[in-house]
């Protein structure tokens, strides 16, 4: 409880509102991941595989950057490097949102929670991460 209030209370009194915005989105977001009457992880694949690249992917790294820039006030400029991380992460964070499902395929099959690995197989989901994550690190690999 105290985190729920200690959290915000410092993001409102130190941040502008860009990152005040991002903060209350992630933290929408990851809740509802887990919580009713929300529970993406529970919706579907589409719907949890979403939640996890959005607050691991995109807004821990950028959100970050950006808060941690804010924090030191220097002027936030959009960078190359600051894309490639976004962009990169997303992608990782999507893959992890995947295969995270892959150890627990006989418990997902006996409640019903649908997930890739049920609907497609271990075998065809662990390949096209493997796929994923070939093509994320060869992207990287091109940009230099």
């Amino acid at each position: 409880t105290a985190c729920a209030l200690i959290g915000p209370s410092v993001v409102f009194a130190l941040y502008p509102p860009l990152i005040v915005s991002l903060y209350l989105f992630g933290t929408f977001v990851g809740t509802a991941y887990s919580v009713p009457p929300f529970r993406l992880k529970s919706r579907g694949p589409i719907f949890a595989g979403l939640a996890i690249a959005c607050c691991r992917g995109f807004l821990l790294n950028f959100g970050v950057y950006y808060a941690v820039l804010e924090a030191l006030k220097v002027p936030f400029k959009w960078s190359p490097g600051v894309a490639f991380m976004a962009r990169f992460m997303t992608a990782f964070a999507g893959v992890i949102a995947v295969t995270k499902d892959l150890p627990d395929i006989a418990g997902d099959l006996a409640t019903g929670v649908p997930t890739l690995a049920t609907k497609f197989g271990v075998g065809r989901v662990a390949a096209g991460a493997t796929f994923a994550l070939l093509i994320n690190y060869a992207s990287a690999i091109g940009q230099g």
